[in-house]
């Protein structure tokens, strides 16, 4: 089968190819390499440099291929990026969402949207399910939620269209974490801990997460592309093994021996987040691997 996935070329998207590749697949990767790294994009894989914003861009694959299914995962990511760069991040975030959907429903495409947990804003009633509702602070306290409303909105825009009868699944992937991810200051939790000395925990790190092992997000993902029937879902692939900042702090810092420092809080950082993970009953998936073990794997 012929997929395209856009973002193919950064983090979670260059494991997806990975896994695509490896059964088979025919798979066209559009990816800007703003993030991502041709180096990282599988042998055998169709690579199209462009940016999601452009629908020549999308036109331009689409008059080459005819891919049955669309990843969309590009977007701009990295929490420090969400206040500094709002504009950028709704601009891509949303405008490369919107095109992709036209695409799908010009062309009869299956399409999986990848949404977050930031969609859900600052609410505090856990676990996030798909009944929970969005709640963000007044736009001029500050942006960080730039990233959150963007995915709120696509979320909104992919179930107008499958009322509009287009087959789209919604996939929220609850910080995961393996190979490949950016350490750099706009990467995220656990790459950063991974990477810098010393590790430095926002806040006092009483905000928690549930980490989980891309591995395990790659395989649920497989199961969005392939099973019938799932228009309009969404899933929250996510681990609920909860987590403080702080004690993710402690256990890598006891693995790497490297110091411990606190910093600023980050804008608008949720205090805990915990995913309802009951949807996820109709694919058969959940996540089985601990945080032990897939540390161990990034050292």
């Amino acid at each position: 089968m012929e997929i395209l996935v856009t973002g193919g070329a950064g983090f979670l998207g260059s494991h997806l190819v990975d896994a695509l590749i490896a059964r088979g697949d025919q798979v066209i990767v559009f990816d800007d390499l703003s993030r991502g790294s041709s180096d990282q994009i599988a042998d055998g894989t169709t690579f199209v440099e462009g940016d999601v914003r452009s629908i020549q861009d999308w036109e331009r694959i689409f008059k080459a291929h005819s891919p049955k299914v669309i990843h969309h995962l590009a977007a701009v990511n990295g929490t420090r990026r969400f206040h500094k760069e709002a504009d950028l991040v709704v601009d891509v975030n949303i405008n490369g969402t919107r095109n992709a959907l036209q695409l799908a429903k010009k062309h009869g495409c299956r399409m999986i949207f990848y949404s977050s947990p930031e969609s859900f804003g600052e609410q505090e009633s856990m676990p996030l399910s798909n009944d929970s509702e969005s709640l963000f602070p007044p736009a001029h306290i500050h942006q960080r939620h730039s990233y959150g409303a963007s995915k709120h909105i696509g979320e909104l825009l992919c179930q107008f269209e499958v009322r509009n009868g287009l087959d789209v699944r919604i996939a929220r992937l609850c910080n995961a974490y393996g190979p490949r991810l950016h350490g750099d200051d706009n990467g995220q939790v656990v790459s950063m801990m991974m990477a810098a000395d010393p590790i430095v925990v926002h806040g006092d790190g009483s905000q928690t997460r549930c980490l989980t092992w891309v591995g395990d997000v790659i395989d649920g993902l497989l199961t969005l592309t392939d099973m019938d029937g799932l228009e309009g879902e969404a899933f929250n692939l996510g681990s609920t093994d909860e987590i403080t900042m702080l004690e993710l702090a402690n256990l890598i810092s006891k693995v790497r021996g490297v110091g411990i420092i606190h910093g600023d809080a980050n804008h608008g950082d949720s205090k805990r987040r915990l995913p309802d993970v009951s949807m996820n009953e109709k694919i058969s998936w959940k996540a089985t691997t601990n945080l032990s073990d897939g540390l161990a794997q990034l050292r």
